[in-house]
C-alpha cells in the first residue's frame, strides 16, 4: 500500500510589508537567541489562519512586552515564556510541520498578519545565524576557536558520520561560553581574519572537514564546506584586515 502524504496547500506570494516583517523577526530571534511564546490549556496559542480556513496558526513575538500585551486576549491564564532558538529550530518548528500548522511573527492588532511555514522559517533562521557570525566578524576582523596543547576543539557532523566539523565563533563571549565539558581545559582563540581565510579554511579543506560558524548546543547551526565559507567572507573585509 502506497504510503500517504499530507498535501500542504501552497501560501501567496507574501507583500513587500509582510516580507520586511518577516525579515525584521528573523534578524531579532537570532540576536536575542530566542523568541516568545504564550501557552494556555492547549498549549502554544494559536489562531484560524485568515487565508486559509482549514489551517491554524500558532503565534510567537520577538518582544516579551508584546507576548504579555497579547496573552490574556487569547488564552485562560496564559504563561508567557522565552523558548531558546535552538529549541524553537530544533524542537518546537519540527513538530508544528508535523501538525501542519503557519507560524504567525509577531501577531498584533495591524493588518499585516505574517505567516510562515515551520521549516521554511527554520532553515532562514539557520541562515541568519550564518550572516549573523559573517557580519560581526567583518566588523572585528577576527573569528575565536577553542584549542588546547592537541589542537582545536572539533565535533562530529550531525550530517555525516565520521566527518569532523570545526566550531567557531564572532566573538570571544560566544567562544567562551562553550568552555564546559570535555572542552574545560581549553582556551578562547582570537585567529585574524585574513589568517583564518588565507590558512585555517584551507587547512580545514585539505582535512576533509567541515566549519560551524557561531556553533551552538542545538540544531540552530549550519555545517558549511570551508570553501563556501570562504566565498561568503566579502574581498573587502579581507582586504581591510590585512
Amino acid at each position: 500500500m502506497a504510503a500517504v502524504t499530507r498535501e500542504v496547500p501552497m501560501q501567496t506570494a507574501m507583500r513587500i510589508p509582510e516580507l520586511s516583517q518577516r525579515d525584521r523577526f528573523i534578524r531579532c530571534v537570532v540576536a536575542n537567541k530566542g523568541v516568545w511564546a504564550v501557552a494556555g490549556e492547549d498549549g502554544l496559542v494559536r489562531v484560524a489562519s485568515p487565508s486559509d480556513p482549514t489551517r491554524q496558526v500558532t503565534l510567537f513575538w520577538t518582544s516579551e512586552a508584546e507576548a504579555r500585551r497579547w496573552a490574556d486576549v487569547l488564552t485562560a491564564h496564559p504563561r508567557v515564556k522565552m523558548i531558546p532558538s535552538n529549541e524553537f529550530i530544533g524542537e518546537v518548528l519540527p513538530k508544528l510541520s508535523e501538525l501542519g500548522r503557519l507560524v504567525g511573527v509577531d501577531w498584533s492588532a495591524e493588518p499585516i498578519e505574517v505567516e510562515i511555514e515551520a521549516m521554511d522559517l527554520a532553515s532562514r533562521l539557520r541562515q541568519e545565524g550564518v550572516e549573523s557570525f559573517l557580519q560581526r566578524a567583518r566588523l572585528s576582523r577576527s573569528v575565536w576557536m577553542l584549542e588546547d596543547a592537541d589542537g582545536p576543539a572539533v565535533l562530529v557532523s550531525q550530517d555525516r558520520s565520521g566527518q569532523l566539523v570545526l566550531p567557531c565563533w564572532a566573538s570571544a563571549p560566544e567562544a567562551e561560553a562553550r568552555i564546559e565539558g570535555p572542552w574545560s581545559e581549553m582556551l578562547a582563540i582570537e585567529i585574524p581574519l585574513a589568517n583564518f581565510v588565507a590558512v585555517t579554511l584551507p587547512w580545514l579543506a585539505d582535512q576533509g572537514w567541515k566549519v560551524a560558524p557561531g556553533h551552538n548546543l542545538g540544531a540552530d547551526t549550519i555545517e558549511i564546506n570551508p570553501a563556501e565559507l570562504s566565498r561568503r567572507i566579502e574581498p573587502e573585509a579581507l582586504a581591510q584586515s590585512a
